[in-house]
């Protein structure tokens, strides 16, 4: 049997028709006729109402936490960091504070070679090397020294020279 399915759902419709149609339209025959609008009624559960305040009391659970050993290790690991924070920055201040020091010193040094600089200016400036020529050769008869009467000599041990002696011949 082949199914029209081009009217499948028009077919479907009739026959629900013609089933409701044989539903209202029935005879009824004895005694025990039923009732159509007879629907049992729901039983409703009663369920008792909890009464706030009559739980007993409950002891306290113990919460898995963290013991004495790992709360005394965290206490001290959290103190050593706190003072190692604390003496880092006390040094950062520190240096901070020796840099600015420094800067300051290395200002009072400047200022201090640039006046010495010009002190030195001044007296160079002062000093005329002709008048001192003039003053060696005339008044106080002193000469040249000539070729033959320069001594070099060379040391290993310093720049420095020591004097044993008098000079013959210089009066102090």
């Amino acid at each position: 049997m082949a199914i029209d399915w081009e009217n499948y759902g028009r077919d479907r419709r009739e026959r629900q028709e013609q089933f409701s149609a044989y539903r209202t339209n029935f005879y009824v025959e004895g005694n025990t006729v039923r009732k159509m609008s007879a629907v049992p009624k729901r039983r409703e559960e009663t369920t008792p109402k909890k009464q706030p305040g009559r739980y007993p009391q409950r002891k306290p659970v113990h919460m898995p936490g963290i013991s004495i050993k790992g709360f005394v290790f965290f206490a001290t690991l959290l103190s050593v960091i706190i003072f190692t924070s604390f003496s880092y920055l006390s040094t950062q201040n520190e240096v901070q504070q020796v840099k600015t020091k420094i800067v300051t010193l290395q200002n009072a040094n400047e200022e201090q070679r640039q006046e010495n600089e010009e002190l030195y200016q001044s007296i160079v400036e002062t000093v005329d090397l002709s008048e001192i020529y003039e003053k060696a050769t005339k008044k106080l008869k002193m000469v040249q020294a000539e070729s033959n009467q320069i001594y070099t000599y060379r040391t290993k041990k310093s720049d420095m020279v020591k004097q044993y002696a008098d000079i013959p011949g210089t009066d102090d």
